[in-house]
């Protein structure tokens, strides 16, 4: 099926956008995006073009993991013949297309997962000091926020978050594979309100701004030495970030 090109819009209209704050793809399209072979192999290649320039992480496109797996090949495949209906759209003319939304996250994404580096908060050699004092306040953490708008950061579907020295704070795999398929990996936001309606933050979320953005796809979150301290410096802190609770607000394009 994916014969990647690198353009998200192709000939035939069929603009696809991702929705971050869902992982999905949506798009408008005919009633029956299957009764016609030539509009199907239209959506089939608009589809492709978008995975193409679509982070799986900093330095990998979701083309590239797809191009390489069978299985997820035919999960696109399938998604693609069944996909689910958002809304229905009246046009001026007369003509009836639906909004189809195509998800970004399910089985076909364990082969991806990065496999553990067997201790966390590490990255080659090196670890981060999380034996310091704890940071205590009135309200335990409950969860982190972290503004990456305006840092160029592209969301992805497995985003490293590091210090400034490019030590690992998180990283997927430092999260139990299982959490990751049925309940997701790092989240994503356009606005603080939204972000803070999430009830996985709990009620006392950490509220951080991103220093900058880092790798080939521009998709490691890179925080500052003094917030970088904060977010590891107690057990429950490390807790809550391997439970995956974070969310992160990026600039809605």
């Amino acid at each position: 099926m994916l014969q990647l090109m690198f353009a998200v819009f192709l000939t035939g209209g069929y603009d696809m956008r991702i929705e971050w704050s869902e992982l999905a793809v949506h798009f408008f399209g005919p009633v029956d995006i299957t009764s016609e072979p030539t509009t199907r192999s239209e959506i089939m290649a608009s589809l492709d073009s978008l995975l193409a320039v679509t982070p799986l992480d900093a330095e990998r496109t979701l083309g590239d993991a797809v191009r390489r797996s069978q299985d997820a090949d035919n999960y696109f495949e399938t998604s693609l013949a069944y996909p689910q209906v958002v809304s229905t759209r009246y046009s001026t003319s007369g003509e009836i297309l639906n909004e189809y939304s195509i998800s970004l996250f399910g089985p076909f994404l364990e082969e991806f997962i990065p496999r553990s580096y067997g201790v966390n908060l590490r990255t080659g050699n090196e670890s981060i000091d999380t034996t310091s004092e704890e940071i205590t306040t009135s309200i335990p953490i409950t969860g982190f926020v972290i503004d990456a708008r305006g840092t160029g950061f592209n969301p992805a579907i497995f985003p490293r978050i590091l210090d400034s020295q490019g030590r690992v704070i998180l990283d997927a795999s430092m999260v139990k594979r299982s959490q990751i398929l049925e309940r997701g990996y790092i989240k994503y936001a356009y606005t603080p309100r939204q972000a803070l309606e999430t009830r996985e933050l709990g009620l006392n979320p950490l509220r951080i701004v991103a220093e900058r953005a880092e790798g080939r796809n521009r998709s490691n979150i890179v925080l500052n030495s003094e917030d970088a301290t904060l977010v590891t410096s107690s057990a429950l802190n490390q807790k809550l970030l391997t439970e995956c609770r974070v969310i992160v607000i990026v600039d809605e394009n």
